[in-house]
């Protein structure tokens, strides 16, 4: 499966000399949505098996950007770091059944603990149904909502937006899965 990861200069850099690479939670923004995160490394877990044993969190990755499979990197550049920082753009090629792919927008619903609907009143009955539960069950309901994270098929109304930017999560990264890599500047 081709993938594109955007990473910075000095990941790139390491990746290249050590031969592989494996998220280092400090440099991530995972630390702010822990919850979150950890649910994400459960259902990588039941989709595609246990990390290595010295892997916790994932790397993510572009499968679509839009209307386009490869990150524009025009568009990219104010999309990542602070203006001067140096990134690669690196196009890989994982085995399919190493990658969990997910709806970016959803995803960052689950970032903000919302939940997940197609429609404005399929939400008003899932926030009616959320609020009447006990702290316990909406953590099971919640959590049991947000595996609609991974329905990728296309859908677009006035409430949702689904299929359009899909990410891809994996446990870890090799140099020899490098096809190809662009570097750009922040701007």
């Amino acid at each position: 499966m081709k993938l594109w990861t955007i990473q910075p200069i000095e990941i790139y850099e390491k990746l290249i000399e050590t031969g592989e690479y494996k998220c280092d939670l400090e440099k991530s923004g995972m630390k702010d949505f822990q919850s979150a995160y950890d649910w994400l490394v459960e259902q990588m877990v039941s989709k595609i098996g246990e990390p290595p044993e010295d892997v916790k969190y994932p790397i993510w990755a572009w499968y679509k950007d839009g209307k386009k499979r490869k990150p524009d990197l025009r568009h990219a550049r104010f999309a990542y770091g602070s203006k001067g920082e140096k990134y690669a753009c690196i196009e890989i090629e994982i085995p399919e059944d190493k990658v969990v792919l997910s709806d970016f927008d959803s995803w960052n619903i689950i970032l903000n603990d919302g939940l997940l609907s197609e429609t404005e009143d399929e939400d008003n009955l899932i926030e009616k149904a959320y609020e009447s539960l006990s702290k316990d069950d909406k953590q099971i309901m919640k959590f049991e909502n947000w595996k609609r994270l991974f329905d990728i098929s296309p859908l677009y109304n006035e409430w949702v937006n689904r299929g359009e930017y899909i990410q891809a999560t994996f446990w870890e990264l090799k140099k020899d899965q490098i096809r190809s890599v662009r570097f750009f500047t922040a701007g």
